[in-house]
């Protein structure tokens, strides 16, 4: 596997902004109906309503993107009304999950381990009493099940003992979904609570143009400004209870063609014809403001850039499910294997 190139930010003509492939930030519902239907907003099929890079429910316009998007039902999940989901335990022993600037990922350097973040391994927590998802549609029905949020809470479980669950990620949003996400959780939950976050994409996709010219400054710090937003109502003390301890897990924004930019040559569900046109620029940059605002509040940001580069559609086997953005089976057993790594310091069983 080709190490990921290193961040760096560029900016190109208006030339080349036209030729940048829609496929990158394609609307899910679009890749969905392409490849395997639609399955009614259930989010459950095989090749599932949300995206990683693009489950933005509008059309842009401006892209070339011209389907619109379907998208699963939000499955904000109790420990008390979800037919999966598990007991509560009050978890007495913890330690802090979060990292400081040493750990800021860096999804393209060669230093990035399988683990997904540094060289280095995570702590992990001590005890965990709670897990909470928030996000985009890779946590809500996205892909090819089992979906690593369901393989995730079974892995902890048998780690830690029983845990309460809460699942109120949304398919189809940005991250100025986050802080709503968050405000809907209940006020007390067994703690340590252990929050795990994928979002992004679609604030990628829903302003591709801007990206292209180099435009994008003020849309980058506006993404910091939801993640931080969504970090402060969750970090709040007393937020789900006295004494009650939070570590946020926020993943990063991944891509299909590691890289290449060549989606319609991979007969991807999206494409429309444009041009190859290299992509590592854009997401490196957006992934680095990520980043920067999780380690901004002393959490945990977790690099699925970096985990999935060299197994998207170039690579045999494939993460991807036959949409290029959500993870197929194996993907989302992978996306499992980096979370569960990063909250317990242990690699996955």
């Amino acid at each position: 596997m080709r190490a990921a190139p290193p961040v760096r930010v560029l900016r190109l003509a208006l030339p080349l902004a036209l030729a940048l492939p829609s496929a990158c930030f394609q609307d899910p519902g679009a890749a969905t109906q392409a490849t395997a239907g639609s399955d009614g907003g259930s989010g459950s099929t095989s090749a599932g309503p949300g995206a990683s890079v693009g489950d933005q429910e509008e059309t842009a316009a401006t892209t070339g993107v011209g389907a619109t998007g379907s998208t699963s039902g939000s499955s904000a999940t109790t420990s008390a009304s979800s037919s999966d989901a598990l007991g509560t335990s009050d978890g007495s022993a913890t330690t802090s999950g979060a990292t400081t600037s040493d750990t800021t990922q860096d999804a393209t350097t060669d230093d990035t381990s399988s683990s997904g973040t540094t060289g280095e391994p995570p702590d992990g927590l001590a005890a965990l009493g709670s897990l909470v998802v928030l996000g985009d549609s890779i946590s809500d029905g996205g892909g090819q099940s089992p979906y690593y949020y369901d393989l995730l809470r079974d892995s902890l479980t048998t780690h830690y003992g029983p845990i309460a669950y809460q699942n109120a990620a949304a398919s189809g949003s940005e991250t100025k979904a986050l802080k709503g996400q968050a405000e809907s959780l209940p006020d007390s939950l067994p703690g340590p609570v252990a929050v795990v976050i994928t979002s992004g994409g679609n604030d990628m996709k829903a302003n591709i143009l801007q990206i292209v010219l180099g435009l994008d400054g003020p849309i980058k710090a506006t993404m910091a400004n939801n993640i931080d937003a969504a970090l402060t109502e969750l970090l709040t003390p007393g937020r789900f209870g006295p004494g009650v301890e939070v570590h946020v897990f926020e993943g990063n924004i991944y891509d299909a063609s590691d890289g290449e930019g060549d989606f319609n040559a991979y007969d991807c569900a999206f494409g429309l014809g444009f041009p190859m046109l290299p992509v590592d620029m854009y997401f490196n940059a957006w992934n680095e403001v990520i980043a920067e605002a999780v380690d901004a509040r002393e959490q945990t940001p977790v690099d699925m850039h970096g985990h999935f580069f060299g197994h998207g559609f170039h690579s045999e086997p494939n993460w991807y499910a036959p949409d290029c953005t959500h993870p197929s089976a194996i993907g989302h057993e992978a996306l499992r294997d980096l979370f569960f790594e990063q909250i317990t310091g242990v690699p996955a069983p």
